[in-house]
């Protein structure tokens, strides 16, 4: 067991967490242009198609890594100055993203297409793999998991590889096609989103349908 001098409680990174992912999506969606003229309205709107798909992959990947995020610290009694820095690197890749998704949106259409795409996915992958490491150094340092935890935090792993290995085969494939790619980045990240909600739905009609029948007992 990994020795640990000096235990922090949870509750700042938390805070801390929470307020970059929330300025995270508030700054995507400033990156939104709004015309300026009423003519032709809807045809402007849908000429900027490039925008509203990088915002939605976005924000359906911050939406899903900040569920995992808070999976994860629920998971956990404490942390320890390790497990702040490696937070802190994956929140630098997460506040990166509204750049990334910008230079994707103003570029996914022209002959910068690739870089852009690329650039895009390597993002989303690296914050991705962060939080596996992130599981990862608190399943190896026992001290900071909860009593009875660590199986939950062992699955809780197991099921974010796969979204980080088909980032990062999208990303390979932005460089041969870069809006395909964006396509995938965005089916990714919103089954990253959704999937919790599918588990918590499931468990609760589970327990509903396990339940004891109204009038036994």
């Amino acid at each position: 067991m990994s020795r640990n001098p000096r235990l922090l409680p949870t509750t700042r990174v938390e805070a801390f967490s929470d307020g970059v992912y929330a300025i995270a999506v508030t700054l995507l969606v400033l990156e939104l242009g709004v015309p300026e003229s009423s003519e032709r309205l809807l045809e402007k709107l849908a000429d900027d198609w490039p925008s509203f798909l990088g915002y939605l992959v976005s924000f359906s990947f911050i939406g899903g890594s900040w569920v995992a995020h808070v999976k994860l610290t629920r998971s956990l009694s404490a942390v320890d100055d390790v497990f702040v820095g490696l937070n802190l690197l994956k929140l630098l890749f997460v506040s990166f993203l509204p750049f990334t998704t910008s230079v994707m949106a103003n570029h996914v259409a022209d002959a910068s297409q690739r870089p852009a795409a690329v650039l895009f996915g390597l993002n989303l992958t690296l914050a991705s793999a962060m939080s596996l490491v992130l599981s990862g150094y608190a399943i190896r340092v026992q001290t900071l998991v909860r009593e009875g935890e660590h199986l939950e935090l062992r699955r809780h792993l197991r099921e974010r590889w796969p979204f980080f290995v088909m980032l990062g085969l999208s990303t390979v494939v932005g460089a041969f096609l870069p809006v395909v790619a964006v396509i995938f980045y965005l089916a990714i990240s919103a089954f990253m989103l959704i999937r919790p909600l599918l588990r918590l739905n499931l468990a609760n009609r589970t327990q509903t349908s396990t339940g004891p029948r109204p009038g036994s007992g």
